[in-house]
């Protein structure tokens, strides 16, 4: 797989530690909603984040980045993405947004950036007719966690949406769910009935240890195992050795 030149057109921080970067590919891509964008290093390494919008042909690739300057990857990826003017990119990820999903109920559970992969399946979601319900629960341990997402509050306008946002240990004052992700949306989908868990389509994106804990939550609470999806489940790390880029034609 070859690796498409991208622009950086902005990389802005949204809280203490999480940038919102926008890329403007050379050339087109086919990405879909639910899909990650691998960031590729000179070193050959490829480091995957998952987008952060609905892609459009010839548009912008939207990611919300968290750094972690111990973790060597993500500082090298967040040095390329502030430091230089282009960057080569893939795009891959299983956990795509599919046509058969407009049939059934959509839950999102999401812990800090993996709201990206969430935001890029509700925007799609949303623009279609789907007529079934969308359901985010987005949480983290505390508010440096979670940053302003302004696309909340158009979706809150769509009678097809409903969210919750959940803190683990929420400072005074937090006006909104407390407690984890996954406890905090069943007890808001205590509605469902058995056959529309069975049927819903639920996206989990968060660390190894809140997905498998979640899923396990899910199927005990009667959710259909092969309708919970998470990159974690497909994703294996790729390297690029030398790197190859496809070239620009004019």
């Amino acid at each position: 797989m070859d690796a498409t030149i991208a622009t950086i057109v902005s990389a802005q921080l949204v809280n203490q530690d999480v940038y919102h970067i926008r890329l403007r590919p050379h050339l087109p891509m086919a990405a879909v909603a639910g899909q990650y964008v691998e960031i590729c290093l000179d070193n050959g390494w490829c480091v995957p984040y998952s987008m952060a919008n609905d892609p459009q042909p010839g548009g912008e690739l939207e990611l919300y980045i968290q750094h972690f300057p111990e973790g060597r990857a993500c500082d090298q990826v967040i040095r390329a993405l502030t430091g230089r003017k282009e960057v080569p990119i893939l795009v891959d990820g299983r956990v795509a947004y599919a046509p058969e999903w407009d049939k059934d109920p959509l839950i999102l559970l999401s812990a800090g950036c993996g709201i990206s992969q969430s935001r890029s399946i509700i925007e799609h979601r949303l623009a279609g007719t789907s007529a079934q319900p969308v359901y985010l629960c987005w949480g983290g341990r505390d508010d440096q966690e979670l940053f302003e997402l302004p696309q909340l509050q158009s979706w809150l306008n769509d009678r097809r949406f409903m969210a919750d946002l959940t803190l683990e240990s929420p400072l005074q004052g937090w006006g909104n769910a407390r407690g984890y992700v996954v406890d905090v949306a069943l007890q808001r989908l205590a509605w469902m009935t058995e056959l529309e868990r069975k049927r819903a389509r639920v996206v989990l994106t968060g660390s190894p240890a809140m997905v498998n804990a979640s899923i396990a939550r899910l199927v005990q609470a009667g959710f259909c195992r092969d309708r919970l999806l998470a990159d974690q489940d497909y994703y294996s790390p790729r390297t690029l050795t030398p790197l190859t880029v496809e070239p620009v034609t004019a």
